[in-house]
Formats: structure tokens, sequence, C-alpha cells
């Protein structure tokens, strides 16, 4: 999928489908600078990545339940990142959405509670009520994480983003001490429901609620 929509500044919206997590944030950061230096366009990116545990600027082996060594084992490829927060886990199946843009309002506060309740819209549209927690990234329900946040800010240019259990296992997470709470709990939309989530679907969900939440608007062609 390659669209834009546009409101004063154009939205690219690409999918990048299953790409490696290192892939995946070298290509974040070439966009970034290219936004930078006023060559490229606010671009949302809709990517899955295989087994990974990401570990933010705050993470410690604290964070991890078994020695680096066991990860690699068992197919899971450790990464640390220049975002926020602690250890998440990523796995095949998850809606992970990374915005590329330059914040309007320059207020990551603004920027993460309009982020998030595109989460909460989306949710709403399957009949489950998401929330967030005061001072704690992500999005749960009914006491269980579904989604997991963390953004990194370059000159008010975005990056990373959110992690929304769609229809992934979750195994992941319990080889970790998610976003440092050893006792969170962790949901998925699929589990929820109890029936599995079509993708592209709510692809398109998010993508709607994004243009409204951060007024963009689709040409009319």
């Amino acid at each position: 999928m390659s669209l834009t929509v546009e409101n004063t500044t154009s939205l690219e919206v690409e999918d990048w489908g299953l790409v490696d997590y290192g892939l995946a944030f070298d290509r974040q950061a070439e966009l970034v600078q290219a936004r930078l230096d006023g060559e490229g366009r606010d671009t949302l990116i809709f990517v899955e990545h295989p087994t990974t545990v990401t570990l933010g600027r705050r993470a410690t082996r604290t964070d991890l339940h078994f020695p680096e060594e066991a990860y690699a084992a068992h197919g899971v490829a450790l990464q640390k990142i220049n975002r926020g927060g602690l250890a998440t886990a990523h796995e095949p199946g998850q809606l992970v959405v990374y915005p590329v843009v330059e914040l309007k309002k320059k207020d990551l506060r603004w920027f993460a509670d309009r982020f998030l309740h595109v989460v909460v819209s989306l949710l709403a549209d399957y009949g489950v009520a998401g929330y967030l927690k005061d001072g704690e990234p992500g999005v749960w329900v009914e006491g269980r994480k579904i989604c997991s946040f963390g953004i990194a800010l370059k000159k008010w240019i975005s990056s990373h983003g959110i992690a929304l259990n769609l229809n992934n296992s979750l195994e992941t997470f319990a080889m970790i001490v998610p976003c440092g709470r050893p006792d969170e709990m962790v949901t998925s939309l699929s589990r929820e429901l109890q029936r599995p989530v079509n993708i592209v679907e709510a692809k398109s969900h998010f993508l709607e609620h994004f243009c409204i939440a951060f007024d963009y608007h689709k040409k009319n062609t």
C-alpha cells in the first residue's frame, strides 16, 4: 500500500510488510533526515517485524528474564534503540505504525495523546473499550496492555510509534519485563474478540482515525 493524503502538508502512507527491525530502524532514520533536509514528506509507515525484543534508552538487563545469548538461541533478536521507554516485544501479527512527521504543535504530550487515542478509536470500531493510563505509555483493555508506545523526536520530527497486538502469539512478552512492570498482563485484539483480525481492515481503520486526529484529508479521485 502506498498513497498520499493531504492537508497543508501531504502525508505519504507506506506499507513495508514484514521487515527486519534493524532495517526498518535505518529506513526510518533516512526518512527523518530527509524530512530535516526539507526533501521529504510526512510519512506514516505500516510494518510488521520478525520476533524482536526492543530495549529503549532506559532499559537494562533487569528487563530481560534470560541471558542475552538465550534470546538468539530461541530465534529472538535483541535491538537497542533510541526511543523512550524500556523493553517491549515485536512479533509477526502486530500492527506496527511509525509516523515520521513534523509535529505541527510543538508539544510531545499533545502528540502522544492524540496518537494513542487513534488506537482507542480503532479498538472501538471492533467493540472493544481501550483506555490510557495517566503517565504510562500505551493502551489497555480491562487492565491488560494491548498496545505499546514509544516515540523519538529530532527537531520535532517524530519516529518510532505504536505496536498494537492484533493476531500475534504474545509468547515473547513472557521473556521480558514489559515496560518495566513484572506483573503487567498483555492481550491482543484477536484474543479479546476470540477470532482473527483482518490486518488490512485494521490498517484502513487506523489510517482513517489518524487523518481525523491530525487533520489530513484524502484527495478525491
